[in-house]
């Protein structure tokens, strides 16, 4: 008799639990996606006056979101006007010069401060992370002297590549993730006559190939989108980038607010395809490097 009392009183607790969990689980779904579309409306709005012809008001009461008179003529516009082409090159070469070396310096920076044992191994580690918390405009007059008086990188991409070849944070990520890598993976290869550098190449590498997505999606959308040190360096539209050289539709485009949306949707699409193409291995690698 306890037995068959127990188990209608176990269903009902069961059955109690099921609506409160629906609930707010259906709360944070409607949390969540007010928070998007107040994240993304901002970006439609000017994704659609990018196509708005001269006939479709911008500010109008009530407010007209798709245009009525859809044209091309806008980014046409931009692109006579300014050299868009060169600017989308030099963005190009930047961005992945920088997001290919900072990822391979990261990476090889990681490797001994999380898997070989060395005198001061944490305090270097400590030390570098130290120095993420100090502004990048405090270290602008110093590295801007180097860059032009030393190196002598003044208006050349170099000057806003070399400075990115190691990032304290792909350092971060990637140490985080080869902490998850099984030492016995790597005393496998050392057995087999392996060097370190052969074991973190053939070896950790693999294993750790979401959390490299991670730093260099991280280090892409930095790069694309930096504006102060590439303005400081870059002064002739021939080494422009696309943030630099799109500052000149201030200029150009002082009262044309289609123009101005049309360069913005320029510069932010590629950004959208490159994390669109890498999310499942952005989401993968950045859990495991916080795991790890």
């Amino acid at each position: 008799m306890e037995i068959a009392r127990a188990k209608p009183h176990t269903v009902v607790r069961g059955t109690r639990r099921l609506p409160r969990h629906f609930i707010e689980n259906a709360f944070w779904y409607v949390v969540l996606s007010l928070v998007a579309v107040i994240t993304v409306f901002p970006f439609i709005w000017v994704f659609f006056t990018s196509f708005k012809g001269l006939n479709d008001p911008i500010f109008s009461v009530p407010p007209q979101l798709i245009p009525r008179d859809p044209t091309l003529e806008n980014y046409l516009r931009v692109w006579r006007l300014l050299p868009v082409g060169r600017f989308y090159l030099n963005s190009i070469l930047v961005t992945f010069g920088v997001m290919v070396l900072n990822t391979l310096f990261a990476s090889l920076a990681a490797y001994p401060l999380a898997k070989m044992q060395f005198w001061g191994r944490d305090t270097i580690f400590y030390l570098l992370l130290a120095t993420y918390i100090v502004p990048p405009v405090l270290t602008s007059i110093p590295s801007f002297i180097l860059a032009v008086k030393v190196f002598h990188y003044y208006d050349r991409l170099q000057s806003v590549i070399f400075p990115y070849l190691a990032g304290v944070l792909s350092i971060f990520l990637m140490r985080q993730a080869f902490k998850g890598v099984p030492d016995d993976l790597l005393d496998a290869g050392r057995m087999d006559g392996a060097s370190e550098f052969r074991i973190w190449w053939d070896i950790v590498l693999p294993v750790v190939r979401p959390s490299l997505a991670t730093v260099a999606i991280i280090t892409f959308v930095e790069q694309w989108n930096n504006f102060f040190w590439p303005s400081l360096m870059l002064h002739t539209r021939e080494n422009m980038t696309l943030q630099v050289g799109l500052v000149a539709l201030q200029g150009a485009f002082a009262n044309d607010a289609r123009g101005i949306a049309a360069g913005v949707v320029m510069t932010v699409i590629p950004i959208i395809i490159f994390f669109s193409a890498l999310q499942q291995q952005f989401v993968r690698g950045l859990t495991g490097a916080v795991k790890g």
